[in-house]
């Protein structure tokens, strides 16, 4: 708990008050550090606030220092390892975006949208091909939590809020996604579709809640992006198909989650 309550304490300090450059620096390399060497063996909640703590110094110190816009690539170190450390580098990606999406009340709008932006621009797509990645990984591991862990992350980076204006947050409704030009190949290629389908038909609820989540994001991707009605179609063929076997059946759909989940790509 001793370690808890110096996150928390940090996390504060952080938020409130505009520490120096020098030791925002100290507490980013020691947070990745100590999870390097000790992640493993830490209770989840005081991992949970390692990496709060980690994703906050990062988001308030984006623009101050190049070494703040290298966490995805620290990550990437956690996810070549083994299975704690794994999970701990997709838990880390996943709420860096989270962080990165939420309006913080110390920041002014302006700055929000700023820091929101530019990590959408320089980081977001990145983050969000390492959770395809990662998902086609785990397809045959029996690690369920990590298969979690990365559809979680999928979705924390189909959610982002792309042209910087919240939701309602009280609404069920899911608009137009409107994802930058830069995701078209990733959108438009057949395997990314054919990964949610796949957890779905294979995993239960949560797991496959949150594969039908990413889909009806996917389906309310801007017509857009698409760089011709035939692409567009070919999606939307491969977006049917994989309905139309849901419907057929019958999968998953004894599962309240995912009856409702489904209704919404039914909508899209």
């Amino acid at each position: 708990y001793a370690l808890l309550m110096a996150s928390s304490s940090l996390m504060k300090q952080v938020t409130e008050n505009h520490l120096p450059l020098q030791l925002r620096l100290q507490i980013r390399n020691h947070v990745i550090s100590y999870l390097a060497a000790r992640g493993a063996t830490l209770e989840n909640f005081v991992t949970s606030s390692l990496i709060q703590l980690l994703c906050r110094v990062t988001k308030f110190s984006w623009f101050d220092d190049d070494i703040f816009r290298e966490l995805v690539k620290d990550s990437m170190n956690f996810l070549n390892q083994e299975t704690q450390h794994y999970a701990i580098g997709l838990k880390i990606l996943d709420q860096l975006v989270s962080e990165m999406n939420q309006t913080t009340p110390e920041l002014t709008m302006m700055q929000q949208r700023k820091v929101a932006s530019s990590f959408r621009e320089q980081a977001l797509l990145q983050i969000y091909e390492i959770s395809l990645k990662s998902l086609l990984g785990l397809k045959a591991d029996a690690r369920l939590k990590l298969q979690e862990a990365a559809l979680s992350l999928s979705l924390q980076c189909l959610s982002y809020d792309f042209v910087g204006i919240s939701a309602d947050e009280s609404s069920d409704e899911v608009g137009t996604i409107q994802v930058p030009s830069a995701w078209r190949v990733i959108v438009e290629e057949p395997s990314t579709l054919n990964i949610y389908f796949g957890y779905y038909a294979l995993t239960s609820p949560p797991l496959s809640k949150m594969a039908l989540e990413c889909l009806v994001r996917l389906a309310s991707v801007r017509r857009s992006l698409f760089v011709s009605n035939a692409t567009r179609l070919q999606f939307l063929s491969s977006l049917m198909m994989g309905t139309k076997d849901i419907l057929e059946t019958g999968k998953g759909l004894n599962h309240h989650d995912n009856y409702h989940e489904f209704c919404r790509l039914l909508g899209r």
